[in-house]
């Protein structure tokens, strides 16, 4: 991924009405899975921080964000 590429990992608000946010990988649609746990029901800031911090190792290597259910990469 380079800067001209769409970010791997994206937000979006919960159907609670904008209160709860998931971060979700764009190609797959599911939400991200960062130390076998899904990655849903953060606040904004939380949500947005957690995108671009998944996002910056992927504009280097990409796949080096993704973690494995067991915890490995």
């Amino acid at each position: 991924m380079n800067d001209n590429e769409p970010p791997v990992y994206d937000i979006l608000p919960e159907a609670d009405g904008w209160h709860t946010w998931t971060v979700y990988n764009v190609k797959t649609l599911e939400a991200a899975l960062v130390k076998s746990v899904r990655r849903v029901g953060l606040p904004f800031k939380d949500a947005d921080d957690l995108a671009g911090a998944l996002n910056a190792p992927e504009r280097k290597e990409p796949g080096l964000s993704i973690t494995w259910a067991d915890g490995s990469r």
